[in-house]
């Protein structure tokens, strides 16, 4: 099977298809966590991202709150 058309903003965000993931090994040794799931001919993304567990636009603005050790705030 070839690489198919990949879906567009925001479905991509949520779906891709398996043709044009090559090593959906992942989705299975994953599974516990939820984060990629095989459906059909489809790898599926369900959301909640184990990893970020407030969501990613809450880490996202934690980071943005992150002073490094002797680099000086420049505020813009």
């Amino acid at each position: 099977m070839g690489l198919r058309v990949p879906f567009k903003w925001p479905q991509s965000r949520d779906e891709a298809w398996k043709a044009n993931i090559p090593h959906t090994h992942l989705a299975h040794e994953k599974s516990d966590q939820n984060w990629m799931v095989v459906n059909g001919d489809k790898i599926v993304f369900p959301g909640g991202w184990a990893h970020f567990h407030y969501g990613a636009d809450k880490y996202i603005a934690s980071i943005a709150n992150v002073r490094l050790i002797g680099y000086p705030y420049k505020a813009e």
